[in-house]
């Protein structure tokens, strides 16, 4: 008969990859509610790439106007990253995810009753400050359950999780917007929220954070280690590196893809969201992908150096390549989405480089940088495609921009990726401090 010590011995979560094993949930089902968090906040993050006409027509809005509403949702998460890390660090995570989430219910049902601009934008402001935890409270999780070696590969399945999110957040919602509305439809997504709430109050433990053993008391004051933090070179390259890898999800991915392919190639919103899903699968197998290999080479600051520079080729052949095929494209986009799966391999960097008592605060401060350029280039790449407008609108009166307009736009990126390619060679390896 199989006993039950048979099947935990058979499962990811053994004792002897754990650091706790006494919760009444297993560590690894308390983990994925955090992440199912973090994929329902990115849902909710990129479902606007999919309703940018409808927006336009709601709120009477130009690109630069949608640019900001969508970016809106940055300013509240990159201001909440570094007091998010720090209530990890001093409250614990139970209480802090379940405030979140519930915040992020309430300004989805203001984002999608809204009836003005100003309102729409409060909506945003609540989702983006309800999302500021769910990313650090993964792998806060992670590095209070499960044993150091396995922290990056967490770091990647949490990736993963979010980038299933976007993958949720295209063609799906595209579908559900086409049939009941974009207000609707966030209406919905509020009510999975309630849901979400319910497994975080139900499953997730009070207890979890005083459990670790590198739960140990801070010490000095808040500021005092935010500012130990931020001369931290290596922290601070890592924050840097990591927010300009991110740009192909933020500014790309999150926002104009679905726009650009429907200009590019001259299809319907459904047809182009194929591109946002594709971009998102390659994340998806890139995050674990890219992970295991550069844990396996033990050189994170190598792999960090050949995503950087190859993702931007990729971007410069599908801007300037000549690619008039569908299926090219999509191809183009897979490839840097496996590529900028390595991306978040600069949150282990930034964590091997701060002590275990901050490890939150070194995250939050992490993806705080990360999420101030997405709040940037946003807007950014609307401002320039407004500064390339030819005149022309749709039946409706939206504003229509073609293929130069985002081209110009969105060379921004493969430059950007450019530069943190550059930044790579100032960095410290650290992949042999897990070895220790």
């Amino acid at each position: 008969m199989l006993s039950w010590s048979h099947v935990r011995s058979c499962c990811f979560y053994t004792e002897l990859d754990l650091k706790v094993s006494s919760f009444p949930a297993s560590p690894s089902f308390v983990w994925s509610i955090s992440a199912l968090f973090y994929l329902y906040e990115l849902v909710l993050r990129v479902a606007p790439s999919v309703m940018t006409e409808e927006l336009m027509v709601s709120f009477d809005a130009t690109s630069t106007i949608i640019g900001i509403l969508i970016s809106f949702y940055y300013y509240s998460y990159t201001v909440l990253q570094v007091p998010c890390g720090i209530i990890l660090d001093k409250l614990g995570t139970k209480k802090l995810l379940l405030l979140s989430a519930c915040c992020c219910v309430v300004g989805s049902c203001l984002f999608a009753g809204s009836i003005n601009i100003l309102s729409a934008q409060m909506g945003r402001l609540l989702v983006g400050a309800g999302s500021a935890c769910a990313f650090i409270s993964c792998l806060q999780i992670a590095s209070r359950l499960f044993s150091k070696e396995k922290f990056v590969i967490l770091v990647g399945l949490t990736n993963v999780m979010g980038t299933l999110g976007g993958l949720l957040g295209g063609f799906p919602i595209a579908r559900s917007v086409n049939a009941f509305g974009w207000q609707n439809t966030t209406f919905i997504l509020a009510g999975i929220g309630v849901f979400i709430v319910m497994l975080i109050l139900v499953f997730i433990p009070s207890n979890l954070d005083s459990k670790s053993e590198s739960s140990r008391p801070i010490q000095g004051s808040i500021v005092t280690n935010v500012f130990t933090l931020l001369r931290n070179t290596q922290i601070v390259l890592a924050g840097v590196i990591s927010s300009l890898m991110y740009l192909p999800i933020s500014a790309f991915a999150e926002l104009w893809i679905v726009p650009f392919f429907i200009s590019k190639h001259g299809i319907n919103n459904e047809l182009a969201s194929i591109s946002a899903a594709t971009i998102f699968i390659g994340i998806a197998i890139g995050s674990i992908v890219i992970a295991m290999w550069a844990k396996k080479i033990g050189g994170y600051v190598r792999t960090l150096k050949l995503s950087a520079i190859m993702t931007a080729g990729l971007f410069l052949a599908l801007l300037y390549g000549g690619i008039d095929n569908f299926c090219a494209s999509l191809a183009i986009v897979f490839f840097i989405g496996i590529l900028t799966g390595a991306q978040p391999i600069c949150f282990t960097c930034a964590k091997n480089n701060a002590s275990a008592a901050l490890s939150g605060t070194t995250l939050a401060l992490t993806n705080c940088i990360i999420m101030a350029m997405g709040a940037i280039f946003q807007p950014l790449l609307g401002a320039v495609l407004d500064m390339c407008w030819s005149g022309a609108t749709s039946s409706n009166g939206v504003r229509m921009y073609d293929v130069t307009c985002y081209t110009v736009a969105i060379v921004t990126i493969p430059i950007a990726l450019t530069i943190a390619y550059l930044l790579t060679f100032f960095m410290k390896e650290t992949a042999h401090i897990e070895g220790e």
